[in-house]
């Protein structure tokens, strides 16, 4: 990803959330002297009802740096690879929350993420090396988690009045994502789409003196609220599930110590960003997870919107 990464503003609230009983899964111990995390009432993730299958025979990764696994300090600890196989040693607690656990048994996985991603080369590059794996049709059902979106709109930072066309470039690209996915003769048995939306590392401020060379992106804030809603809309549209991670990292960013932020998390005012201010850290990497888990099981945080299929 860009060093010039996404200030998002807080993302539109969607109406009359349902909550969701906590399965215990997640009353997992974060490594070392961090808190328990609690699950997030400002988590306002899109699962269409009975949209999670009860097994899956693969799951393929597509999309950014953060896909990628950058920001984790070793290769065990991605968030990706933390869904496929639990780390016991630092996420004692978690065993839970794999796709073991989640299936009865690991199933094939395919990861075509690559940093820098944009929506554009997510189409251009990606899916064809997903085609690649796969072949022209496969059997039994395909989940997809992607992280996307970020490296698209940048250029707003300079270029705020581009809002739009950057909008509109993003949905026709996702778009195709979605045919790809969608398509029945490639996937005779269906596909499932976890989207996760872009998070901010401001806490909303859209400012600190250590990220960004210290500019003030506030401005931009409005722009990129634009983007998220446009892409939650379209989810909406396609019956995709849009998850919310900027929501939940919320009160974890570079304020996160800051008592008077709206966002301060007093139970856990932990940071879940790199020093790069762009990635995820190991608990960044581990709370992605247990939100992708969460929407893989069918289960959804306090505040996440279920609605019935389409």
């Amino acid at each position: 990803m860009s060093p010039l990464f996404l200030l998002l503003a807080p993302l539109a609230c969607v109406p009359e959330p349902a909550v969701a009983t906590d399965t215990g899964g997640g009353e997992d111990t974060a490594a070392e002297d961090s808190p328990s995390p609690s699950l997030d009432e400002m988590v306002n993730s899109y699962i269409p009802e009975g949209y999670a299958p009860e097994a899956v025979a693969r799951v393929v990764f597509v999309g950014d740096s953060i896909t990628a696994g950058n920001g984790a300090t070793n290769r065990n600890l991605p968030y990706a690879k933390l869904l496929r196989d639990n780390d016991d040693d630092t996420w004692p607690t978690a065993s839970g929350l794999d796709f073991g656990a989640l299936y009865g048994e690991s199933p094939e996985v395919i990861d075509e993420s690559l940093g820098g991603a944009t929506t554009a080369s997510l189409v251009a590059k990606q899916l064809p090396h997903v085609t690649e794996a796969l072949g022209d049709q496969v059997s039994g059902v395909t989940a997809v988690v992607v992280t996307i979106g970020g490296n698209d709109v940048q250029g707003l930072i300079a270029q705020p009045s581009k809002t739009e066309e950057t909008t509109a470039n993003i949905l026709e690209n996702l778009g195709e994502f979605y045919d790809y996915f969608q398509d029945p003769e490639r996937f005779p048995d269906g596909s499932v789409i976890f989207l996760a939306n872009v998070y901010e590392p401001s806490d909303g401020v859209g400012q600190y003196d250590d990220c960004f060379y210290g500019l003030n992106l506030e401005s931009v804030l409005e722009s990129l609220d634009y983007v998220n809603e446009a892409t939650l809309a379209q989810a909406k549209e396609r019956n995709v599930a849009w998850i919310d991670m900027h929501g939940h990292f919320l009160g974890h960013g570079f304020y996160s110590e800051d008592g008077d932020n709206p966002y301060y998390q007093a139970d856990d005012p932990s940071l879940w960003f790199d020093e790069d201010c762009i990635h995820p850290n190991d608990r960044g990497h581990h709370e992605i997870r247990r939100l992708m888990w969460y929407a893989l099981a069918g289960e959804s945080f306090p505040g996440d919107e279920v609605v019935a299929a389409q």
